[in-house]
């Protein structure tokens, strides 16, 4: 499921203009300051980058993920005729229940 969801993303993701304009100047940031460094802290710097890079790519996924999965709950309630979703419901649902359970 999570590489089909990530197909997805790869399919369905654009860029904006700004988000690549930031990665540039993040990219000259980086090299002036690896420049500037010694072997061992450029690759202290190289691991952080790397960290940073995948902590994004995997903040975006999660983030379409919910999204997908919002799209596909309105999608199912409109398939299904049933009343629109109510939080106020929703939430005393779930109090009765930890009522019940606790």
């Amino acid at each position: 499921m999570h590489d089909y969801m990530k197909a997805l993303y790869h399919r369905f993701e654009t860029p904006s203009e700004q988000t690549t304009t930031l990665e540039k100047a993040a990219n000259k940031t980086h090299r002036q300051l690896a420049n500037r460094l010694k072997k061992p802290e450029k690759k202290m710097l190289l691991r952080l980058v790397d960290l940073e890079a995948a902590l994004r790519d995997q903040a975006c996924l999660n983030s379409f993920i919910s999204g997908y999965r919002l799209a596909q709950g309105i999608q199912q309630e409109l398939l299904a005729n049933l009343p629109p979703y109510n939080f106020e419901d929703e939430d005393e649902r779930q109090a009765c229940q930890r009522m019940w359970e606790g």
